[in-house]
């Protein structure tokens, strides 16, 4: 199982040009991702920034509830492996089995942490977008 080497924080909002113009034109954090209702920007190194569209896309959540945590980590198979492992962890909620999130090329499943957050563990299904995070498939 491969340690993680990304992580993305989404955060939603209602009007998602107002938190593209934020990001990317204010702080000057480069666009590697734009899936539309959600674009993902590079803090440094493999940290990112994600804005998604309040109530659109898998990941949408209604605005001010929180963030949600995503952890990258190398293929598929590291996916399923840390989906194993967590789920014997009995204070952890896991929220979904592994699968292919439908429209984006990521492959992840959900869980809560011990204070309620929700974290995804993820894995680019497509090369070209795993370069765009500096990763390899």
């Amino acid at each position: 199982m491969d340690r993680p080497s990304a992580a993305i924080a989404f955060l939603t909002y209602d009007d998602l040009a107002a938190g593209a113009r934020f990001y990317g034109e204010t702080l000057g954090l480069p666009l590697v991702e734009d899936q539309g209702w959600a674009k993902v920007y590079r803090i440094g190194g493999g940290a990112h920034v994600g804005i998604v569209e309040a109530r659109r896309g898998p990941v949408a959540r209604p605005v001010g509830s929180g963030t949600l945590l995503s952890i990258v980590v190398g293929t598929i198979e590291d996916v399923d492996a840390w989906h194993a492992r967590l789920r014997s962890e009995p204070a952890i909620v896991i929220d979904s089995a592994p699968a292919q999130v439908p429209g984006i090329p990521v492959y992840s499943f959900f869980l809560r942490d011990p204070g309620g957050y929700r974290i995804e563990i993820q894995a680019f299904t497509d090369p070209a977008a795993a370069d765009r995070f500096r990763l390899t498939v």
